[in-house]
């Protein structure tokens, strides 16, 4: 999903800004240690987030005027193995990321959006993906990097009324399609769509919206036979997706923490150890009070909040404020950027919520050119109203809000995401370990390795293409046997 900041022209503007925001959002008065930490630390993240290493980092996101799902699906599974998550872990925590309406492709190098802006989280995004057909590469007419648009017909709604296809302008010759197909891997000399038609359509029966849109890493999905058999399974049973992904979100929001304390969204789930109490103190039950209390201010916080928020890269001048570019969708994103970064074999420096801030010299490096700055200020304001009495750290608070913000997005479908505090915040960073944990973030697209892979058939013709086998892609299926019907998106 692409969310986040809104800044003012002015190398001061993010400074003023932020500022404004935490005199005037600031929580009833605290004593003047808390208060002087406060102000204190947002200024200081700011005047670093203005100047880091006297230049801002090169956008995030890869300008590919091709597809290649096998580089892109290898790459990303290889990052996704790093982080001790399996393909199936992979695949639901993609989807579940992509499958909000709130959610948008807008604000990098992409436009458009994965399924209606009427669609809460649930399976709509696996329906869609589902099938291989009806969908087309294209290139943007701006900076040419390469999506998947809506063909235009079929007969469901993201088809028919979000598709950049299908109307035109009358004397405007239309858009050819080069459609998605089982097995396919590679799309080149694709036509262009102007970009304007990527970033907004008017709709037929519900409210303007980007065009019907998924990246490449999404397509990636249905090209694996490892996840697309569980693609199938999510869009028929949207239960089972939903069971998963609470899993897959659990392992991949406690990687690296060192202390895990009982759940507090739902039911304790063990006991409260000595580490717990020493980190929380040792009566349970103000612990347990005290994240009733956080998650009641998370709540308030995101019934304040725009349902959509914008995606502005940091220093980019809009129309808006700074608080516009924050609602549930940044925050639920936030917490996939922060336990991306984790690496088990990285030394010191092994990233995950508990060891990595977007603050200070990582401002810029929140895997979004900046994008996740406000989120992250807004977040801390609240943290630091239980930071002297409770110890709470900002990552744990992230991580809550994240999970919160899964719930926000579906509806309260998913209320009892699990949640054991415990992480702990990074005491020191400096540019470099921001960079380096920046770059292990997954990318939208990936293209061929110019060396050949390892291991790789060279009868199949696909020896430059780094990991897949024959049997790992799906087939088309078998005409003469009976099949199911499409999952259709209602």
């Amino acid at each position: 999903s692409r969310f986040g900041s809104a800044f003012w022209p002015t190398p001061f503007g993010p400074v003023r800004s932020a500022w404004h925001a935490s005199l005037v959002n600031a929580p009833p008065p605290v004593d003047a240690c808390v208060m002087i930490m406060r102000i204190g630390i947002v200024i200081c993240s700011l005047l670093v987030h203005a100047t880091v290493g006297g230049k801002a980092p090169e956008e995030p996101d890869p300008v590919f005027n091709t597809i290649d799902l096998n580089a892109t699906y290898t790459a990303v599974e290889r990052i996704f193995r790093r982080m001790k998550l399996t393909p199936k872990e992979m695949a639901v925590l993609i989807g579940g990321g992509h499958s909000s309406g709130q959610g948008s492709l807008e604000g990098g190098t992409y436009h458009g959006n994965w399924v209606q802006p009427m669609t809460r989280l649930g399976n709509a995004y696996f329906q869609l993906l589902y099938g291989h057909r009806n969908w087309c590469a294209v290139v943007s007419s701006d900076n040419g990097n390469a999506h998947f648009v809506a063909k235009g017909t079929a007969p469901y709604i993201a088809e028919t009324e979000y598709s950049p296809l299908v109307a035109h302008p009358d004397g405007q010759v239309k858009i050819p399609c080069v459609e998605t197909a089982p097995g396919k891997a590679v799309y080149t000399d694709l036509p262009t769509v102007p970009a304007q038609e990527l970033s907004y359509q008017s709709g037929t029966w519900h409210r303007p919206s980007g065009a019907a849109a998924f990246l490449p890493v999404d397509f990636a999905l249905q090209y694996a036979e490892e996840t697309y058999v569980h693609v199938g399974l999510w869009a028929l049973d949207e239960r089972l997706f939903f069971t998963d992904f609470m899993a897959a979100w659990a392992k991949m929001t406690e990687h690296g923490q060192s202390i895990r304390c009982p759940n507090v969204n739902g039911q304790p789930d063990f006991e409260y150890s000595a580490e717990c109490a020493e980190r929380f103190g040792t009566n349970e039950t103000t612990y347990t009070a005290t994240w009733n209390a956080i998650q009641a201010d998370i709540k308030r916080w995101f019934d304040t909040l725009p349902p959509r928020c914008n995606s502005t890269r940091a220093g980019v001048s809009t129309s808006g404020h700074s608080e516009a570019s924050v609602c549930p969708s940044s925050v639920f994103r936030l917490g996939f950027h922060l336990s991306a970064t984790y690496d088990p074999e990285a030394g010191a420096n092994i990233g995950g919520a508990s060891f990595t801030s977007f603050l200070g010299p990582c401002a810029l490096y929140d895997g979004c050119l900046g994008c996740l700055q406000d989120t992250v200020l807004s977040l801390q304001r609240i943290q630091l109203r239980y930071y002297e009495r409770m110890n709470v750290s900002l990552a744990d608070v992230s991580i809550y809000a994240a999970g919160m913000a899964a719930a926000y997005l579906a509806e309260f479908r998913l209320n009892h995401m699990p949640f054991h505090p415990g992480r702990s915040d990074p005491v020191k960073t400096d540019e470099a370990a921001c960079k380096e944990l920046a770059d292990r973030m997954p990318a939208p697209a990936y293209q061929r390795q110019p060396h050949a892979a390892r291991g790789a058939s060279k009868a199949s013709g696909r020896e430059g293409l780094d990991g897949m086998l024959d049997s790992d892609v799906p087939r088309e299926p078998d005409a003469s046997k009976p099949r199911s019907g499409c999952p259709m998106l209602v």
